[in-house]
C-alpha cells in the first residue's frame, strides 16, 4: 500500500470523472464506492438480462468539453433519442414539454381561459418571489402553478411548496416561462431553447452505467485503482489537512485506516462533516444537520406486453396515488429488454429512509405499486413477470428556505482546507444533473493539477451550464 494516495470517495459521475482526468495526467488514484460497481445513481442494473436504470438519465449537456467525453468514451454505442415524456393529471396525459393545442384540449376551453386570466392576473400582481411557489406563480400564473407544479413538487419533496426556495426553480427551469414555452409549442424557436424543453438527447445503447464502465476500465489502465462495498467513517485531520480516513466493509464490518496525500469526496455533504476527527465547531455541525437530502426507491417490473406506453417517462401528477414518475426503459433505448415483446418499467417513488414506503419490503411494494399502475389504467396487473426494488438514500438536496445560510456555514469551515475538495450533487449539495457533476470532478483535478483554479460551487450557476 502506498504511503501517499490520492483518495476519491464515490464513483459517481463526479468522482468518475475526477479519477479519469487524474489518471489521464498519469496520477494514480484510489476511488472508495459503497455500492459494488460504479455510477452512482446512474448505474445501470442487470436482472436476468432486463437492464434498468436507477431512474433514467438523459445524456444532454451544453459543455463541449462532457460532450467530447461521452462521445470519445462510447463512440458508436450512443444513440439519439427523440424525447416522448407526459404528464398524467385528472386522468388525462398532457404533452410535456408544453404542447399548446393539446393542453388546451386536455383542459378544455373554459379551464384555459382561466389560466390565462390567472396568468396575465400574475403579470399585474405579482407575489413574493423568494419561494417556489412565488417563483412559479409569477410565471406561469397561479392556475397553471395549481395543476402542474404544486402536487408534484410536493409529492418529490414531502415539503410545502411555500417552504421550498426559489433557488430549485431558477436552477431547473431557468429561462422557462409560460410565454416561452406557448411560443415554441406554437411558433418554434430559432437558436438554443430552455434544457427543459430539449426534444433530443443522447443515451448509451444499454444504459448509463456503460459508460462509467469504461471509464473505470480507463482508470484502471492508467493506474488507478477501486475498492468497492466500502463506506467512509472517519476523516482525520490537523485543523486545516486531512492526514487519514477511516473505511469500513459492507460486508465483514472490519474498519481501516488509509493516509491520504489528497480528498476528493463526492459523498453527501452533512455526513462528510460529521465523519470529520476532530469535529467541526458547534455552529458548522449544526447548519450540516439542517442540511436534508430526499431518499427514493424504484420498483422495477417486468410485464408480458409489448406496448404499454410510448414515451421514455410520465410524470405522475395525481396526487391520488403516491407515484411519482414511470420509466419505460425498451422506449430508451430497445437493448435494455431482451425480449422485445416483454417490457420493463421503472415506478420511482420519493420518500425518506424509515417511513411507510422505505420500510415496506419488496414483495409489497411490487403488490403497492402494480395496484397504482392499475387505478391509474397503465397496466393490468396480469401481465406482471418479475421485480424487484432499489432504494436509493440521500438523491435530492432539498432546498429548504434558509438553506443557503446553513451552505454559506459549512463552505466557509471546509475553506481552511489545503486538500480537500468537494464534488458532485451530494458533496456540493446541488442538485445538479450528471453533465454538471461530471464537470466538477474534471474541474476539482485540474485544481489539483495546477491546470485551473475553478470554483466549484458555481460550475451549475455559470449561464453555460444551466437549463437556460
Amino acid at each position: 500500500m502506498a504511503q501517499d494516495r490520492i483518495v476519491i470517495i464515490g464513483a459517481g459521475p463526479a468522482g468518475m470523472a475526477c479519477a479519469h482526468t487524474l489518471t489521464a495526467k498519469g496520477r494514480p488514484c484510489t476511488v472508495i464506492e459503497k455500492e459494488d460497481m460504479p455510477g452512482g445513481l446512474c448505474r445501470t442494473l442487470d436482472h436476468g438480462g432486463y437492464l434498468f436504470d436507477i431512474g433514467g438519465h438523459r445524456f444532454l449537456t451544453k459543455s463541449d468539453e462532457i460532450d467530447k467525453l461521452w462521445r470519445e468514451v462510447m463512440g458508436d454505442d450512443m444513440l439519439h433519442v427523440k424525447r416522448l415524456s407526459r404528464i398524467y393529471y385528472n386522468k388525462r396525459y398532457f404533452d410535456y414539454p408544453l404542447s399548446f393545442f393539446n393542453t388546451f384540449w386536455n383542459l378544455g376551453p373554459f379551464e384555459s381561459a382561466l389560466c390565462v386570466a390567472s396568468y396575465l392576473k400574475s403579470k399585474i400582481s405579482r407575489v413574493d418571489d423568494s419561494t417556489f411557489e412565488g417563483w412559479v406563480i409569477n410565471r406561469f400564473g397561479k392556475r397553471l402553478y395549481d395543476i402542474f407544479f404544486k402536487t408534484y413538487t410536493e409529492k418529490v419533496w414531502a415539503v410545502a411548496c411555500t417552504d421550498i426556495s426559489a433557488d430549485w426553480a431558477s436552477q431547473r427551469l431557468r429561462g422557462l416561462s409560460l410565454r416561452i414555452a406557448i411560443k415554441k409549442a406554437m411558433l418554434g424557436m430559432k437558436g438554443k431553447s430552455p434544457k427543459t424543453l430539449s426534444g433530443e438527447f443522447l443515451y448509451p445503447r444499454t444504459g448509463p452505467g456503460e459508460f462509467y464502465y469504461r471509464l473505470k476500465e480507463r482508470v484502471s489502465e492508467g493506474g488507478g485503482q477501486f475498492i468497492f462495498k466500502r463506506t467512509l467513517t472517519g476523516i482525520r485531520h490537523n485543523a486545516n489537512n486531512v492526514s487519514s480516513i477511516e473505511v469500513e466493509d459492507a460486508r465483514t464490518g472490519k474498519r481501516e485506516e488509509m493516509p491520504v496525500e489528497y480528498l476528493f469526496s463526492s459523498m453527501p455533504l452533512p455526513s462528510m462533516i460529521m465523519a470529520l476527527d476532530p469535529a467541526p465547531p458547534d455552529e458548522v455541525l449544526q447548519a450540516a444537520r439542517n442540511l436534508r437530502f430526499r431518499d427514493f426507491l424504484v420498483v422495477n417490473l417486468i410485464l408480458d406486453k409489448e406496448r404499454i406506453f410510448p414515451d421514455q417517462w410520465i410524470y405522475v401528477h395525481s396526487p391520488e396515488v403516491k407515484l411519482g414518475r414511470v420509466q419505460n426503459y425498451k422506449n430508451w433505448s430497445p437493448a435494455m429488454v431482451i425480449d422485445p415483446k416483454k417490457t420493463s418499467l421503472g415506478l420511482e417513488y420519493f420518500c425518506t429512509e424509515g417511513d411507510e414506503l422505505w420500510r415496506m419490503n419488496d414483495v409489497d411494494l411490487i403488490n403497492y405499486a402494480i395496484r397504482e399502475l392499475e387505478s391509474i389504467g397503465i397496466v393490468s396487473r396480469r401481465y406482471l413477470v418479475n421485480g424487484f426494488v432499489v432504494r436509493c438514500q440521500n438523491a435530492y438536496p432539498i432546498y429548504s428556505l434558509g438553506y443557503q445560510k446553513n451552505m454559506d456555514i459549512v463552505r466557509g469551515y471546509l475553506s481552511r482546507f489545503t486538500n480537500l475538495q468537494t464534488i458532485g450533487r451530494g458533496g456540493l449539495f446541488r442538485y445538479d444533473n450528471s453533465d454538471h457533476a461530471l464537470l466538477t470532478g474534471i474541474y476539482a483535478a485540474k485544481n489539483f493539477l495546477g491546470a485551473g483554479h475553478y470554483d466549484l460551487w458555481k460550475v451549475s450557476a455559470e449561464d453555460g451550464y444551466l437549463e437556460s
